[in-house]
């Protein structure tokens, strides 16, 4: 059934109430997401997510216009929450990079099909998502973290003599890779990256960010702290 027909139909047989179809809608990105992790994208139909959430097919292509639709939505869905707090931080003097670093990574280790995206679908030559990730998440949430790097350095806060480019570039790398590598580093390095382990991660990426970009105290500040 197509998007426009399963409009039609679900007009015919009266929309349900918000509550309703706000549960039907969270039902089906929730399926979604677990399928998709124990599965792989390639190997979910749009029959199984419909039959893990409790409806039917005709509700994906209502809500989402297909699988990928459905896809696409849990991303946003993800990411949305740290893509508020980086347009926050463009408007925010003297927002802590920390936190930014903090709710990166934690957006990630709460969503780790994320990494599963990224590793077969995005990073690959030829990657199914691709196009749709640069498009959609890395060319909006790139130049926003750039712009609140260059904030800092305007501010006296963040060391002028480095690019901004590259720094939110390491800022992301040393985010994202962890959580990457995490099937194989648990093992031999002894941690899980959850609970406890996750923040001291969180606090060791900070510090090690924050002490390579931070700028110096100028004398000034020297001053006033001997005063």
């Amino acid at each position: 059934m197509s998007g426009a027909r399963a409009k039609r139909w679900h007009s015919r047989v009266g929309r349900p109430p918000s509550q309703a179809a706000n549960d039907v809608h969270a039902a089906l990105i929730a399926a979604a997401r677990h399928l998709f992790l124990k599965h792989g994208y390639q190997k979910v139909t749009a029959r199984q997510i419909a039959t893990a959430a409790g409806t039917t097919p005709a509700m994906i292509h209502y809500y989402f216009g297909n699988k990928m639709g459905l896809f696409r939505a849990m991303l946003h869905e993800a990411v949305q929450p740290f893509t508020r707090l980086l347009s926050a931080a463009k408007a925010t003097p003297s927002m802590d990079i920390s936190s930014i670093i903090d709710a990166h990574i934690r957006t990630i280790a709460a969503n780790p099909w994320i990494v599963s995206l990224l590793v077969h679908e995005v990073l690959p030559e030829g990657g199914k998502f691709r196009a749709a990730f640069v498009r959609e998440i890395a060319s909006r949430l790139f130049p926003m973290l750039v712009g609140v790097v260059e904030q800092g350095r305007r501010e006296g806060r963040l060391r002028t003599d480095l690019d901004a480019r590259l720094v939110a570039l390491s800022i992301v790398s040393l985010n994202v890779f962890p959580l990457v590598v995490r099937s194989i580093a648990a093992p031999v390095l002894g941690f899980k990256l959850e609970g406890a382990e996750l923040d001291r991660l969180i606090a060791h990426t900070s510090s090690l960010l924050l002490n390579g970009i931070t700028a110096e105290p100028t004398k000034t500040t020297h001053s006033r702290a001997r005063t």
